[in-house]
């Protein structure tokens, strides 16, 4: 047998507040619009009356001229409005038995029918009839037409009245209605004030205290709360505490980047004694022959020197910009150059059986950290180069997604693949597959807080034995 289960929460506690205010005005809304609908049928059957009372006048007015004047012009009139109230009743009788008032429509419906007899019977006959007879046969019409105009008019009037007593009664239910809805809402209120208000208050000021530093178990924010949404809160208190660990994480993810730093240091002192020793040897070259050297060559054996200190300079530059902490502020960078700086300041870690290629266009700007997405970069190159055991690849490309507008870097490698289950958890911080002397597990973990930084995503697509794919999407700004 299945029963109705009720969780307890807030959010119930509002809904079904709700729900009983939302029925209480559709019941009282409800009755006030079949009210009026009522006073509506009224009125537009009022006209009806009120069309009936009129035409009798006329019936009668016509008649007095009739009798006074001997015109044919009222008696057609007269007649005509005769029909008209006649054609009334025919129309109405059913409405007109229903009325607040008894009224007997036959009676009426004889009497208007007598009537136009008569006044047919007296036009017919006023020649051939002596004048008492006429008279007698007038003084019969005027009170038929009397009884009629009276009966209209009784109609009329008390179909006003009863309508009035009606329009009264419904301010009263109005208004009855608005004060019920006032203090129902006001009782609402009150309840949910208590059931609700209250606890949120109290959580608030639970919660202020953790903010200064009064850690507490999440336990006791507000115990004994059955609401479900009390109960999350709670558990929000125990990850909140975990975000300050998480904080931490952030300082241990900077000891990556001085890993990286000390990576890129060492391939840099490397690629130093190239210009170096080409500086060296110029340098020898013109001491030992400064007396007969050639004004040209000496001119060019100097341009050489000057290009090796500048290509020097131009290392130790890199190093020097990658290495300070900086405010993080973004600005338009040319994304192939600013991924052919990051290469170097990794040549001296790619092995001579690893190449990377790149294929991008000279016009994509990205509006990015350089700092913070050279690092990024680095880390996710890294990790490809750490995966490939022997002679492969990794190959950068960049597209425009104008529909989009976004920038999407792809960054492939050959190596050995993640496997299906290591995907979900590859951005977890401290997770990695190479061991603990080759990796801390927070490379890539940093990469995708970068990206994140801005406003950016980043996905893979990995298959054992043949490589990974990193897609990374920045959004595409104005420069």
């Amino acid at each position: 047998m299945l029963m109705f289960k009720y969780q307890s929460s807030l959010q119930n506690k509002v809904r079904y507040g709700y729900y009983l205010c939302l029925v209480m005005i559709i019941v009282i809304s409800a009755l006030n619009f079949f009210n009026l609908k009522r006073i509506e049928r009224k009125i537009a059957f009022s006209f009806i009356t009120t069309e009936l009372f009129d035409a009798a006048l006329e019936m009668r007015r016509f008649e007095k001229n009739y009798f006074l004047y001997n015109d044919k012009d009222s008696y057609s009139e007269n007649l005509r409005f005769t029909e008209i109230a006649e054609n009334i009743i025919q129309k109405n009788k059913n409405a007109i038995k229903k009325l607040a008032i008894e009224t007997n429509v036959i009676v009426l419906e004889s009497d208007i029918k007598e009537y136009k007899s008569l006044m047919q019977q007296f036009v017919k006959s006023s020649s051939a009839h002596s004048h008492a007879d006429l008279h007698k046969l007038e003084l019969k019409i005027r009170e038929t037409g009397k009884n009629i105009v009276n009966t209209a008019q009784f109609i009329s009037t008390k179909e006003r009245e009863y309508i009035q007593s009606l329009i009264t009664a419904s301010n009263r239910v109005i208004l009855a209605s608005v004060v019920l809805i006032v203090v129902a809402g006001w009782l609402i209120g009150k309840y949910l004030s208590h059931m609700v208000v209250n606890p949120l208050q109290e959580l608030q000021d639970n919660m202020q205290r953790i903010a200064d530093g009064k850690f507490e178990t999440s336990s006791e924010l507000y115990p004994g709360s059955k609401d479900k949404e009390i109960l999350s809160l709670n558990k929000a208190c125990s990850r909140m505490i975990q975000e300050l660990e998480f904080k931490q994480m952030k300082v241990i993810a900077q000891s990556d980047k001085l890993a990286t730093l000390g990576t890129m240091v060492s391939g840099i002192a490397h690629q130093l004694n190239n210009p170096l020793s080409n500086i060296s040897s110029s340098c020898q070259i013109l001491q030992e022959e400064v007396a007969s050297i050639d004004k040209d060559y000496e001119k060019e054996l100097l341009q050489q020197i000057e290009g090796e200190i500048e290509r020097a300079k131009a290392m130790v530059h890199s190093l020097l910009e990658f290495s300070r902490k900086k405010e993080f502020k973004i600005k338009p960078e040319f994304l192939k150059d600013l991924l052919k700086e990051t290469i170097q300041l990794l040549r001296g870690e790619i092995p001579s059986n690893i190449e990377i290629t790149t294929d991008i266009s000279e016009d994509i700007v990205i509006t990015v950290n350089k700092q913070r997405i050279q690092q990024a970069l680095l880390n996710i190159i890294k990790n490809g180069i750490d995966s490939i055991a022997d002679k492969g690849e990794i190959s950068v490309c960049a597209r425009r997604n104008l529909k989009n507008k976004t920038v999407e870097i792809k960054i492939k490698d050959t190596g050995t693949g993640i496997e299906p289950e290591n995907i979900e958890r590859i951005f977890e911080p401290f997770f990695t597959t190479k061991g603990d002397e080759k990796g801390s597990g927070l490379g890539l973990f940093v990469a995708n807080e970068i990206i994140k930084e801005h406003e950016g995503h980043i996905g893979l697509d990995s298959t054992v034995g043949q490589g990974t794919t990193f897609m990374i999407v920045l959004p595409l700004k104005e420069a």
